[in-house]
């Protein structure tokens, strides 16, 4: 059996979508005859190579692929934003994984356009098998995209554990510094709008009025430049960008506390990748992080900032806090297992097979 991927624009990076497909692999490849590739097309020059790229000459290139393979084959669209796929792949040997409904239904914005949005909702809809990563996906799936429950299969992501784990406290004089002598927190994720990065922002400022020694680290490029002059924080909010696995493993070991405060996520990895490294996890209350963290992080409501402000007051030099929080979080870690979500896998990839 070969199991071909669309992940669609080749990247000089793995993302958070293709981090999914490679760790599923990775149990998989000692399965003898379990062969995975994965198909993409290369990154556009300009804006008309993309459309290029993206709408025609990927889809024909997905058909022909489709046309040319045999029984043996079983194809995954990576994500939900290459549900277009849909229309031109073999439906009965095609798997679609959705992380999340946010990109189809939600967002608004110039990239993410209404005919577009109805375009990628259209193909998705026509497929036979469904990958969720999360219950709460599932049940955003049902009552949003009106697809059958029967046709959707739960596998939840993990942490790889041999990257994401503690450092030896004697290993730390080797590390690169990340400013000593301060407190830091630290946030992995995009700046958009349902990432919710203002309200930490806004906390962090309050913080900062009575906590003089602390800095915010956040793991990428900046949107909210203006604010934070504004707010006077352009030498405290810390900005990291083209950081690989093992810098952001050391990363996670270097900071006191991880901040997830997102309104709106399909599953929440960081905070476990935070809580592999023994860092202490405040996040939203929403339903999602409740599924996923249960009952190890210390919650605030997701638009409150000055909850969230005395909450990081009254953890970051509380050690006895933190370690309940590690301590929960590592229990809860357990649950997740890239070993059974891929089992899960080949289990329904066999069934798409069976069902030919």
């Amino acid at each position: 059996m070969e199991i071909k991927t669309f992940i669609g624009r080749k990247l000089n990076y793995i993302n958070g979508i293709l981090r999914v497909h490679l760790e599923l692999s990775k149990p998989l490849k000692e399965i003898k005859d379990l062969k995975f590739s994965y198909e993409y097309y290369n990154a556009p020059k300009n804006p008309l190579d993309f459309f290029a790229k993206r709408y025609i000459q990927y889809p024909l290139s997905c058909y022909h692929i489709s046309k040319k393979t045999g029984d043996n084959t079983v194809f995954n669209i990576s994500y939900q934003n290459l549900g277009d796929l849909g229309h031109f792949l073999d439906l009965k040997k095609t798997i679609l994984t959705c992380a999340d409904v946010y990109s189809l239904i939600e967002k608004k914005s110039i990239m993410y356009p209404w005919f577009l949005q109805k375009y990628w909702l259209s193909g998705l809809k026509r497929c036979n098998y469904f990958i969720s990563i999360s219950d709460f996906t599932k049940h955003e799936m049902i009552s949003k995209y009106r697809i059958s429950d029967e046709k959707i299969v739960v596998i939840k992501c993990a942490v790889n554990r041999e990257i994401f784990k503690p450092i030896q406290e004697n290993k730390f004089p080797t590390l690169k510094p990340l400013y000593p002598g301060f407190k830091k927190i630290l946030y992995v994720g995009t700046e958009e709008r349902r990432k919710n990065f203002i309200t930490l922002l806004k906390a962090f400022y309050l913080v900062k009025k009575r906590y003089h020694n602390i800095k915010l680290i956040r793991i990428g490029a900046p949107r909210h430049s203006e604010m934070i002059r504004k707010l006077n924080l352009e030498d405290d909010v810390i900005y990291l960008t083209n950081i690989d696995n093992t810098r952001l493993v050391e990363i996670y070991n270097l900071c006191d506390l991880f901040v997830f405060p997102s309104v709106y996520e399909g599953f929440g990895l960081p905070g476990l990748e935070a809580i592999a490294c023994k860092l202490p996890v405040l996040c939203s209350d929403t339903a999602i992080f409740r599924e996923i963290y249960q009952n190890f992080p210390i919650y605030f409501p997701a638009m409150d900032y000055e909850n969230l402000a005395q909450q990081i007051l009254n953890t970051i030099d509380n050690e006895s806090i933190k370690q309940e929080i590690v301590k929960n979080g590592l229990d809860v870690l357990k649950r997740y297992s890239w070993e059974k979500s891929a089992k899960l896998y080949y289990k329904l990839s066999k069934k798409v097979l069976d069902n030919l």
